[in-house]
């Protein structure tokens, strides 16, 4: 196949979660105003849900794909609902070049919808196949929602060593990113594991690109509130000495380190190195991450 055909196939996959998301969200709401909300809450970039396209698609998975799209629905909406939350706690003005939620309806209204938006991902991923990642599906929520109040209550204002920021970057942001990975494994339980872990790295490295950004980016270019995190003392890796050199470095190890989760598998590493260069790279750009370009990459048919 080749890589117009699978970007293809991929676009008509991720579409079909938007439609999804669309969907749930329109009938989730607190306010009457259904028209503000559903603008508020549009998917942004839908990495995660490009992530399990390129490795259905480019890693040729035999996998009940409708059902992958609706655990990525899930992932997507609960992804949201975390957006809703954060930009309260932040006080961000402004996401996806839009006003945020809370500023089109009211801080109150944000949080409560947010709620409700991580009730419909649970109810979703109950419909997935009789429920069968339900209880992965909590668990990555959990994890993500752990991280986040040990960083806004016992951690924030307090300088933070590296270790401890790759942990907190690892668990707010690498749960989702593996759920949506794992569920393209299907039955296959030791692919499942290194998709998962590969999803991990994968969200890791993001979340410091995004840390990174926080500090040092452009609001216009970036289309969302920046530096709220030294604003309110929410220690980064991107804050560290020699913070930026640090960020760069480690996406760099945890990209090349998520594709050598999948050495056993080659197409699918092949995927992910694509989902890498075609859906990470350029929104590592916007931090100034330029990750190394693969001089010989593999031939397509």
């Amino acid at each position: 196949m080749t890589r117009s055909a699978q970007t293809q196939r991929c676009s008509e996959f991720v579409s079909r979660v938007r439609g999804v998301v669309a969907e749930r969200i329109a009938a989730v709401g607190v306010s009457d105003e259904g028209q503000k909300i559903a603008a508020a809450l549009e998917p942004g970039k839908m990495l995660r849900t490009w992530l399990a396209a390129r490795l259905l698609v480019g890693g040729d998975l035999s996998v009940n794909r409708e059902a992958v799209a609706r655990a990525c629905a899930a992932t997507e909406i609960a992804h949201t609902a975390t957006l809703c939350h954060d930009d309260v706690i932040d006080n961000a003005a402004m996401r996806r070049s839009r006003p945020t939620v809370w500023k089109t309806l009211g801080p109150s209204e944000a949080i409560l919808l947010g709620d409700l938006l991580l009730c419909d991902a649970v109810r979703l991923i109950l419909e997935v196949e009789d429920g069968r990642y339900a209880d992965l599906f909590v668990s990555k929520v959990s994890e993500v929602c752990a991280r986040e109040a040990e960083h806004e209550t016992r951690l924030l204002g307090h300088p933070l060593d590296v270790e401890t920021c790759l942990r907190l970057a690892r668990g707010k942001t690498g749960p989702l990113f593996a759920f949506a990975a794992y569920v393209c494994g299907g039955s296959e339980a030791s692919l499942c594991s290194a998709l998962e872990e590969a999803g991990y790295r994968i969200g890791t490295a993001y979340q410091l690109a995004d840390d990174l950004l926080d500090l040092t980016g452009s609001e216009d270019v970036a289309g969302k509130t920046l530096g709220t995190d030294l604003e309110r003392g929410k220690f980064t890796l991107a804050q560290a000495a020699d913070g930026r050199r640090l960020a760069i470095e480690h996406v760099g190890r945890l990209c090349r380190s998520a594709s050598d989760c999948l050495g056993q598998w080659p197409e699918v590493q092949r995927a992910l190195e694509t989902f890498i260069a075609q859906e990470l790279q350029p929104v590592l750009e916007r931090s100034g991450i330029l990750l190394p370009v693969d001089e010989n990459p593999p031939n397509e048919t």
